[in-house]
């Protein structure tokens, strides 16, 4: 019997260990998929299973392309390209935060 956090640590570990391939993120995405559907029975809270194919689904989002996405440098801009009613809010926030 494995518990669910000895689970996700697998999972999470696999994830990490993989190359950085889009084949390789396929793969692991189907075998954790596989592996969470044929541990289902051993979790004492059946709602493991749904947050279990979220958190798969999420880190194989994560990781598209075969690189790791950082999903605020996705939606950045530079600071001089912002409009200007933009860049008065950034600096404003800014002041209150740091003066």
């Amino acid at each position: 019997m494995i518990s669910e956090v000895e689970f996700f640590n697998e999972i999470f570990e696999d994830f990490l260990c993989r190359d950085n391939q889009v084949h390789e993120n396929e793969l692991w995405k189907s075998h954790s998929i596989i592996k969470l559907m044929h541990n289902s029975d051993e979790f004492e809270d059946k709602k493991l299973v749904e947050e279990g194919l979220k958190i798969i689904i999420n880190l194989y989002r994560f990781k598209e392309c075969g690189d790791l996405l950082d999903s605020y440098e996705i939606e950045s801009q530079f600071v001089n390209e912002l409009p200007e009613s933009e860049k008065t809010l950034l600096n404003s926030i800014l002041q209150a935060e740091f003066i």
